[in-house]
């Protein structure tokens, strides 16, 4: 989890370094080039083989989009997205010895997800359709963590199970315009289809515990193919 964290991480800055860059230049008579920042929330519908084992999921994106023209038509996106499709949660004592303290046990089936490629946005109205498609890499992990029941914050946590596979993503979407002005805000809805090809993964449920305190895991190997739908908000820059 702290690797893909980091990942995230350090994408966020190149875009927070990248972008602007390019804004500032195209405000001073430069190429043209400039930016679009968006965050969203996302609804995962698993398609194909994933739907037999996976129902949906919900997660959040943040992309950022830097554009070759004026009016922001063209340009290239580098998008990540976190999906959850599996949650348990359990509690349990502390320990055999102290049994009157008691800790949460949380187990999380996610998807982190980066990719990049090129979006066209068309017109130049308060309402403009968009496509695009990226290629990158996806991460399926599984994480247990062990938490106090009086709070949120974790004090341990195990990796169960993860697997890389690539990622091709197509899609398309609405900016809705809510506001002019040299950062216009738009709204940003959108759907797309990602293509994982075969991956193992644990679902909710794939992880048993024993008796003797042991575990065993039942990893599931299928394609993982999904359709995201997404809501959000995109800023010009």
């Amino acid at each position: 989890m702290k690797r893909i964290v980091s990942v995230f991480g350090i994408g966020a800055l190149l875009l927070a370094g990248t972008v602007p860059a390019q804004a500032q230049h195209r405000h001073r008579g430069g190429s043209g080039l400039g930016g679009v920042v968006g965050i969203n929330a996302t609804v995962a519908r698993p398609v194909g083989e994933f739907r037999e084992f996976v129902e949906w999921g919900g997660g959040a994106g943040l992309y950022g989009l830097v554009t070759f023209d004026r009016g922001r038509h063209v340009g290239l996106r580098f998008d990540g997205t976190m999906i959850i499709y599996g949650h348990e949660r359990f509690e349990v004592p502390l320990s055999e010895t102290v049994r009157r303290v008691f800790v949460d046990v949380s187990t999380n089936n996610f998807i982190a997800s980066l990719g990049v490629g090129p979006q066209i946005i068309l017109g130049t109205g308060a309402i403009r359709p968009y496509v695009f498609g990226t290629g990158g890499f996806a991460y399926f992990g599984t994480v247990s963590d062990v938490s106090g029941t009086s709070s949120y914050e974790s004090f341990a946590s195990s990796t169960n199970f993860d697997d890389f596979t690539f990622a091709l993503t197509g899609g398309g979407g609405l900016l809705l315009r809510v506001s002019r002005g040299r950062h216009p805000v738009s709204l940003d809805l959108s759907v797309q289809q990602t293509y994982h090809g075969v991956t193992e993964y644990l679902k909710r449920g794939s992880i048993v515990e024993h008796f003797d305190g042991s575990i065993t895991v039942f990893p599931i190997r299928s394609k993982t193919n999904l359709v995201a739908f997404r809501a959000g908000v995109a800023i010009g820059i």
